[in-house]
């Protein structure tokens, strides 16, 4: 039944799981054990035979080096399976060696076990070895063969191992043993040198095969079978050639006693024929036609059993070696096969899987269910399904399953293979990880947009507020009674300032003045504030590392950071807790920035800051980093505070995460990349000196009618000429006529219709020399960068600031034209 089930399921293995071949090349180390004339090592030591024959042959094709190792039996077979040689040659097949060696698909030859005797003996059928000793070769075919058929038979027997077949021969000449095993053309070949003789017992046919190490060399066999299948078939070949120089050619046949008696009994009836010949003669044609046909029909039969075994050898093979573990099993659970692969997969041998059942090896399968699955199975066919495996030592991992439902001679059977998706999962696993966090990062990235749009928008009018209120103050005495007012409104002006500078600062659009800093250095600065302004039932802690990195970083903005995250962990402990502040060198390796989305592996320093507050849940740990995102009540927060730190972080190039739970307090991580400690130190900041004017021509350009009216006032105040133009357009008329009397523009970045960029090169084309400044709430880092490149000699940050438009517009005017 079994060996009709391996046929039936043939073509659905190939489809499913069959290796490509992969040629042998190199040096073959090929173990040779006297079997005469098949193969042997002569006086000289040189591997003679028909199977060397054919096997130098075949390495010459391929390639490969051939070095023949001399041994018994025995020893080729445990080097084999040690894996000290490679190949041995003249191997008999059987299903026990086929679970320890790999074998060719293609026979080389076919022979039979042989009895030999003592002269005169009356041993000639297999139960007169009952009681008898019988000379063996260890590990031999035909002796585990024969050791087989007297247990089925009952017989005690008693065998003698030796090593070779001419000790066997030795053993029966010198009346050591009653008889001996070899095999049947060995026999023919050497039985006359022994005062032995050859009984008309033959039995245990043989498939002779080359043999290589279990799952190691099967490419060899893979190599060897290409040539032998052509080799056979061709009757001029190198195989047909060497068979006919080494097998015997004159044989001495001994006539068995029985024989006698017959061939005297057939010559009484022969004469008895003679004289009934006549009427005879027709019986015995008819039924010789009768037994011709019968033959014929036997030969068929053989044929087709001969093709049927090599299917069934090909498809055990093919199965057992199949890359996929297969499992079948009937409605009972429990398994009826499994292949090499289930057994490596899971740890356990063939033997011990043969006795367990699906539920001991598949947790998702518990035996109580085990009957609903089956209805399944057998509704379904074939199917797909996922579940888990687990192995001896309890490891579980994940499985795809191909059922295969078939009913075979009455009976129902459930054919699976099972494919480990473990590095599959853990692949899909990792592309959903990316896709959340390039989600995050776009979402992110849309934010920013729209609050760098708006602050934009907001700056423009907390421009024409301050800048007017600060020409005021500039024109009254410090005892005029509407001083105070207009402190108030610069104040509140101010405020409105920051907060768009924390907008842009989450986009990423204002200026960061960066320097080498001391990051330790800029923690102790803070701590003081820290001290003055955390109530004292929260515990402010500091450990800082020594030895810390320098970064290269903006002070003000670091502070910024400490600040927001003290802040909100001060909210987050109102009834007392700890803060804890640390500083450490950390290295971030390939593995941590690819799942983080870190722009660079390497150095960094690494700032902590650790509350034992209420703690943040998941769904708020996603927004947290968005501006106006708050949980706070309304009127106490902004919502910007940590949109300010993530903007920051990500303006030096530099990474944040955050880790919390409900209750069990929050930890914010920031990762700032180390310079080297040599690199130069930034020059000191400039002392602030009193505003500077001047008497030259000044073109300023904006859209916005306040914006022009402001400036025009301040530049005027301080000695300066001023022209204005609303657009790109104008300002190209107006400079084209008095571009002799105009030293230089401010030009604002954006405007509708030509836009500050375009008018900046058409300016250019001009006058190359011409000296240009820009003036735009964003950073000179940001969108203004590739302008600058182009030719501004200089950056105004918006809303203008007294001081700092009169100290840029001096620094340009100042310039050699050539800079």
């Amino acid at each position: 039944m079994r060996k009709g089930l391996l046929v039936f399921l043939f073509c659905l293995f190939l489809q499913w799981n069959l290796a490509p071949p992969v040629c042998a090349a190199g040096r073959l180390r090929v173990g040779v054990h006297d079997n005469q004339p098949l193969a042997f090592v002569d006086a000289d030591g040189q591997a003679k035979g028909f199977l060397i024959d054919i096997l130098e042959y075949i390495g010459a094709k391929e390639g490969w080096r051939l070095d023949y190792i001399p041994g018994s039996l025995a020893e080729c077979l445990e080097r084999l399976k040690r894996g000290e040689i490679d190949l041995v040659v003249g191997i008999g097949y059987s299903r026990e060696r086929n679970e320890v060696y790999d074998f060719t698909y293609e026979d080389i030859y076919s022979d039979w076990g042989a009895v030999y005797t003592q002269v005169d003996s009356d041993i000639n059928q297999i139960v007169n070895l009952d009681n008898k000793k019988i000379a063996v070769v260890h590990d031999d075919i035909h002796y585990h063969n024969l050791r087989n058929l007297a247990e089925q038979l009952k017989l005690k027997c008693r065998f003698i191992e030796a090593y070779e077949y001419d000790a066997v021969l030795e053993l029966i000449a010198r009346k050591k043993v009653d008889a001996g095993v070899v095999n049947r053309l060995y026999g023919l070949e050497f039985e006359t040198n022994y005062d032995v003789s050859r009984s008309p017992i033959i039995f245990s046919h043989t498939e002779v095969h080359f043999a290589v190490p279990k799952k190691k060399h099967r490419e060899l066999i893979r190599a060897i079978d290409k040539h032998l299948a052509p080799l056979k078939s061709d009757k001029s070949s190198i195989y047909h050639q060497a068979l006919d120089k080494w097998t015997p050619t004159k044989v001495k046949w001994q006539l068995p006693k029985w024989l006698v008696g017959i061939l005297a009994a057939a010559g009484g009836l022969l004469l008895l024929f003679l004289v009934t010949g006549l009427i005879l003669r027709a019986q015995v044609k008819a039924k010789t036609a009768e037994l011709s046909f019968i033959n014929q029909e036997l030969l068929g039969e053989i044929a087709e059993r001969k093709r049927v075994e090599d299917v069934l050898r090909l498809t055990q093979f093919s199965v057992d070696n199949a890359g996929d573990a297969a499992f079948w099993m009937g409605p009972d659970a429990k398994f009826i096969y499994v292949n090499d692969t289930a057994c490596s997969s899971l740890g356990y041998s063939r033997q011990e899987l043969l006795s367990m059942t699906v539920p001991d090896i598949d947790p998702n399968f518990p035996a109580a269910a085990w009957p609903e699955h089956w209805q399944e199975v057998r509704r379904r066919g074939s199917f797909i399904v996922e579940s888990q495996h687990r192995t001896r030592e309890g490891r579980v991992f994940p499985v795809e399953i191909t059922v295969n439902y078939l009913e075979f001679e009455g009976k129902e059977y459930n054919c699976v293979f099972a494919r480990d998706t473990t590095e599959r999962k853990e692949a899909e696993k990792e592309k959903e990880r990316m896709q959340v966090q390039l989600r995050q990062a776009q979402k992110m990235e849309a934010v920013g947009t729209l609050a760098g749009g708006i602050a934009h928008d907001f700056n423009n009018l907390l421009q024409a507020v301050q800048g007017y209120a600060q020409l005021l103050l500039l024109k009254m005495d410090d005892d005029d009674s509407g001083q105070r007012g207009l402190q108030q409104i610069v104040r509140a002006a101010t405020r409105g300032a920051e907060l768009t500078q924390q907008l842009l600062t989450f986009s990423r659009k204002i200026e960061s003045e960066l320097q080498p800093i001391d990051f330790n250095r800029e923690v102790e600065n803070v701590r003081l504030l820290l001290e003055r302004t955390i109530p004292k039932m929260i515990e402010v802690k500091f450990r800082l590392a020594e030895d810390l990195k320098m970064v290269n970083a903006d002070p003000g903005q670091i502070e910024q950071i400490l600040m927001n995250l003290a802040v909100n962990a001060k909210d987050a402990m109102p009834d007392g807790g700890k803060l804890i502040v640390e500083t450490a060198n950390v290295i971030l390796d390939q593995d941590y920035c690819k799942i983080h989305r870190v722009a660079n592996p390497g150095s960094y320093v690494q700032l902590t800051v650790t509350d034992t507050g209420h703690g943040i849940d998941k769904m708020t740990i996603e927004h947290i980093f968005e501006p106006f995102y708050t949980t706070k009540e309304t009127g106490k927060g902004t919502g910007l505070g940590l949109a300010t730190v993530y903007g920051i972080v990500k303006s030096h190039n530099g990474h944040i995460v955050c880790y919390s739970e409900p209750d069990e307090g929050t930890t914010f991580k920031i990762y700032l990349p180390t310079i080297d400690s040599t690199e130069e130190a930034r020059k000191a900041e400039e002392h602030m000196t009193a505003p500077e004017g001047g008497s030259e021509t000044i073109l300023l350009v904006d859209d916005e009618e306040p914006i022009r009216s402001l400036g025009t006032q301040i530049l005027e105040e301080f000695g300066y000429t001023v022209l204005t133009a609303a657009d790109g357009e104008s300002a190209l008329q107006i400079y084209s006529k008095e571009q002799k009397k105009i030293d230089l523009v401010i030009l604002d970045l954006i405007m509708p219709g030509m836009g500050g960029k375009l008018c900046l090169l058409e300016l250019l084309k001009i006058n190359l020399e011409a000296k240009v400044a820009i003036a735009s709430g964003y950073s000179p880092d940001g969108p203004t960068r590739e302008i600058l490149k182009n030719g501004a000699k200089g950056f105004i940050s918006k809303p203008y600031d007294l001081r700092q438009i009169l100290k840029v517009v001096r620094e340009v005017l100042d310039k050699p034209s050539s800079q």
